[in-house]
């Protein structure tokens, strides 16, 4: 299946979209770790499961661009998940990993990059499990 190929206009607006989910989803991860040290509130379970919703649906999105709409991401991003925390199981550092490729790899990544962000969706969801416990 091929890619429609879409005007500028509307490739700026994707682009402008991808770039915003990117840096909020930094704003999030950040306010996981760093919140506890300097006295501000951590987002709630609520909010942190809220969010990976929405990281998974951005994730479709790209992997639609890309031509692909029939996609489990949120179970191909649970198992990337899986291999960035084989050796050890912390969802942060696993976060900020597969975000980092997904910032790196771009809109061009395609499913490649909406499956990392779902990676970072299903960290966000252990995450919100694990509130109470999370300490850095």
């Amino acid at each position: 299946m091929t890619a429609v190929p879409q005007p500028p206009h509307a490739q700026l607006r994707n682009q402008q979209a991808f770039e915003t989910c990117v840096a909020t989803t930094l704003q999030v991860l950040a306010a996981v770790e760093f919140a506890p040290a300097l006295h501000h509130m951590q987002p709630t379970r609520e909010t942190l499961l809220a969010f990976s919703v929405e990281l998974d649906r951005h994730a479709a999105e790209i992997a639609a661009l890309a031509g692909e709409r029939f996609l489990d991401l949120p179970a191909l991003g649970q198992g990337w998940y899986e291999r960035l925390t084989a050796e050890r199981d912390e969802p942060l550092p696993a976060a900020y990993h597969a975000l980092h490729s997904v910032a790196y790899l771009g809109l061009d990544g395609g499913t490649t990059t909406a499956t990392l962000l779902s990676a970072v969706a299903y960290a966000l969801r252990v995450l919100a499990q694990h509130k109470g416990h999370l300490s850095h």
